[in-house]
């Protein structure tokens, strides 16, 4: 998996994190990537202003000019470390929904968005921009989510080798690749593959009597999902301790081995029930992200097709063709 141009996603030209600028200058200068900023822009109030075409047009070019000359500050930052940068605004809106236009538009191999006020290291449940893209990102999507600095920490695929959640089968082997290749750009952290197998009911029960929660079964399916799991991530050469399969509910589980291992980034596989039209993680899997205290990285099915149109709203459409600035 080779990783050429990443697009990070700006919600506030006035307040990028230090931190997120120095991630992606970490993870670009480990791929040889280039980046791109967007930002965006829209203010409805300026088309409710009684004016002609032309002055529309000049008011938007205005708007839309004065916001790139400030993402190009940032950018100044990241060339400043010998990257490779370009910056592009548009008028559009909704944040979300204009950041999947321009993945649309530019392909890039990797977006990145900041967390909305991240902590040192507090888990929290995604904001709805968060969500969203989650939900209608084509690309891989990397959310940082802390305010902590890249370490020597590990990165933690987290696959699902039975498919409980309707993953097809190639997505685990397209969340260990991106494992890889990111933990490649981080000065070859280690990768650690990660399965938690549910408790059959029975089992689940016993474990809350304080019974022991083995029986036959429960052993041939965590035996099954272990000889999987290896099978899968020896394929991508890792084995021996950097597989771990444990029994019991993945909320709590893949977050306390994320924390044993010093994880920097988690990478997730997001499922769709209407493949491949539209991705989400579902209750579980959100429990889970809300839990992380580490980036995040969702991956997509081979296939998945966003439902956000490559065109603008309606609204934008209808006041201006196009207006962007920095793009060649």
């Amino acid at each position: 998996m080779i990783w050429r141009h990443l697009m990070l996603a700006v919600p506030d030209v006035d307040f990028v994190p230090e931190h997120a600028l120095d991630r992606v200058g970490r993870i670009a200068r480990g791929l040889g990537a280039q980046i791109e900023l967007f930002n965006s822009v829209y203010e409805p109030e300026i088309a409710r202003t009684p004016a002609t075409r032309e002055q529309l047009e000049g008011h938007i070019s205005e708007r839309v000019g004065e916001r790139h000359r400030r993402l190009e500050r940032h950018g100044d930052t990241l060339r400043d470390q010998g990257l490779k940068v370009r910056a592009s605004v548009r008028w559009d809106y909704p944040f979300d929904e204009a950041v999947v236009r321009q993945v649309l538009r530019h392909r890039p191999d990797l977006l990145i968005l900041p967390a909305s006020h991240a902590g040192a290291a507090t888990p929290r449940v995604p904001v709805y921009r968060e969500a969203r893209l989650i939900e209608t990102c084509p690309c891989p999507l990397l959310l940082l989510r802390t305010a902590n600095v890249y370490s020597t920490g590990s990165v933690v695929a987290a696959v699902d080798p039975l498919h409980a959640f309707e993953i097809p089968a190639e997505l685990d082997e397209a969340i260990i690749g991106a494992a890889k290749t990111v933990a490649y750009a981080l000065a070859d952290a280690d990768v650690r593959v990660f399965h938690a197998v549910s408790a059959l009911p029975a089992a689940a029960g016993a474990a809350r009597a304080g019974r022991p929660p083995v029986s036959a079964q429960q052993e041939a399916r965590l035996a099954a999902a272990e000889a999987r799991v290896r099978e899968i991530a020896f394929r991508h050469s890792t084995a021996g301790d950097d597989v771990r399969v444990e029994l019991g509910a993945v909320e709590t589980l893949l977050p306390s081995f994320a924390r044993e291992v010093r994880a920097q980034i988690v990478v997730m596989g997001a499922v769709s029930r209407s493949y491949p039209e539209r991705a989400y993680f579902g209750h579980t899997a959100e429990k889970v992200l809300g839990a992380l205290a580490c980036d995040v990285l969702v991956i997509r099915p081979r296939g998945f097709r966003s439902p956000v149109s490559a065109e603008p709203a309606p609204a934008v459409a209808s006041e201006i063709s196009e207006h962007v600035s920095g793009e060649t």
